[in-house]
């Protein structure tokens, strides 16, 4: 009986150990704080996933750009509302014979606050090879509406 004791200590042990890794690891990966006094996400990457993500300050516009390999334009939904752009991608797959069938399913979403206020009616945005470009071009002295749906060309 005191072997068992003895193993389930050692076991304990190597779960503490793994759990203080796993968080210090966690906490190397953190996500960087949003600075108010730049776009959010300029250079970032996103975590927990290989999604590429920019948005860049060109003055009189904002340009977003994001990695989206593997989807079509109709699957992706992209929307602007109250100074939020949002991306919202889905994608299944089916794949086997009678005998088995798979299905992949793929979503990414995307929430990024965006500083300024955007002419909604100039917004262009595209999606080609993967790569989802959006501009936002940036109010002058003029306040828009908010809540404008977004088509992909």
């Amino acid at each position: 009986m005191r072997s068992f004791d003895e193993m389930n200590h050692m076991f304990s042990e190597m779960d503490r150990t793994f759990d203080q890794l796993r968080s210090a690891w966690w906490k190397e990966m953190a996500m960087p704080r949003i600075d108010p006094g730049r776009p959010a996400l300029e250079g970032d990457r996103t975590i927990g996933d290989a999604t590429a993500v920019t948005l860049e300050d060109e003055g009189d516009a904002y340009v977003f750009v994001m990695d989206l390999p593997g989807f079509e334009t109709e699957d992706i939904d992209l929307t602007l509302d109250d100074g939020v752009l949002s991306v919202y991608a889905h994608h299944d797959a089916e794949e086997g014979s009678d005998a088995y069938r798979t299905v992949r399913s793929r979503r990414v979403e995307k929430r990024v606050p965006i500083p300024k206020e955007i002419v909604v009616d100039e917004i262009a945005a595209s999606y080609h090879n993967g790569v989802l470009d959006v501009r936002l071009p940036i109010v002058e002295d003029e306040r828009e509406e908010s809540g404008h749906r977004i088509d992909i060309d």
